[in-house]
């Protein structure tokens, strides 16, 4: 008979946050800390602090409650200790997940649940999320330099500008060159005009 080596019982995986701390008893320190604070709901953190750090073999029997606390006060400011904590909590709130889930499939099948409409958005928002779709148009208008200029000196006119400020912003030519487009758009439209009224008159002596 082949006999089969037992392998050592494993408790779990540490994170890297509660590798990094000096020993086992400050390992042991943080999950009392936290079973402390989570199956007592003390509100008095220093008070389950002073009773973990005891629990995990801080201090001795003739430690004061009063120097007890002091050494997990001490223990709490530390980096390392910190990081350890904040890995923990974080593992146990993940792990009451189904406790979570659990007690929003309490609250919708209670329709009396003063939440009971709240939890039942919660069960469908996260069974068929809502999907929001956003359709932004864009429109590209190329404007014409001259055209543009001309709306320009319109908007100029309009407002009374001095004709020297008008040379101060398009200078003597660009002026005189917008007046000249200006007169020619002016016949244009008049000639277009002449035409939707059907009042084209025939030339004079057939020329």
């Amino acid at each position: 008979m082949v006999a089969i080596a037992r392998r050592k019982e494993e408790w779990g995986e540490l994170g890297p946050a509660m590798r990094a701390l000096p020993n086992n008893r400050w390992r042991a320190y943080v999950e009392f800390y936290l079973l402390e604070t989570y199956r007592n709901g003390n509100k008095d953190n220093y008070g389950a602090q002073a009773a973990a750090a005891r629990q995990a073999g801080f201090g001795t029997p003739k430690t004061t409650p009063r120097a007890m606390a002091h050494i997990a006060w001490r223990l709490m400011r530390d980096e390392r200790m910190i990081a350890a904590v904040a890995e923990e909590s974080r593992k146990y709130v993940r792990s009451i997940a189904p406790e979570a889930a659990k007690a929003v499939q309490n609250g919708v099948r209670d329709p009396s649940h003063k939440d009971h409409a709240r939890f039942v958005a919660m069960a469908l928002d996260r069974a068929d999320p809502i999907e929001s779709r956003q359709q932004i148009e864009v429109t590209h208008k190329i404007v014409d330099p001259d055209t543009e200029a001309l709306e320009e000196l319109r908007a100029l006119r309009a407002l009374h500008t001095p004709h020297a400020k008008m040379l101060e912003v398009f200078g003597v030519n660009g002026l005189d060159r917008l007046l000249a487009l200006e007169a020619a758009d002016q016949v244009r439209r008049a000639d277009a005009a002449k035409v939707i009224n059907g009042t084209i008159e025939a030339p004079v002596d057939g020329r």
